[in-house]
């Protein structure tokens, strides 16, 4: 079992406009779960939204796998995904090396 890390210092306005998002999130998507993952999707989704990260296209193919558009260079390719994946998933486009967020659907 991964050990936790320690909490974040927020405040408790910082900590009610968090609660307030991740309620928002969780309505919206339907994706309910723990902070950590909450947390994780919002980064991915935030580093994308500010072009850290390309925002990357991806059409289901099976419960296992994702057809996926590279935002950089349009090229597809293929990603195998997990039940358990997150609704964001970080990857490298195989052809032209551009790191992309994949949201899952």
């Amino acid at each position: 079992m991964e050990r936790r890390q320690k909490p974040i210092p927020v405040t408790s306005t910082e900590r009610e406009l968090l609660q307030k998002q991740k309620k928002r999130y969780e309505e919206g998507t339907g994706d309910t779960g723990d902070w950590g993952k909450f947390l994780g999707t919002i980064t991915l989704l935030g580093l994308a939204a500010a072009g850290i990260y390309g925002l990357a296209k991806a059409s289901a193919r099976s419960q296992q796998s994702v057809d996926v558009q590279c935002s950089e260079c349009s090229e597809k390719f293929i990603m195998a995904i997990s039940s358990h994946s997150d609704r964001a998933v970080h990857t490298v486009c195989p052809y032209c090396g551009a790191e992309l967020v994949v949201y899952l659907e």
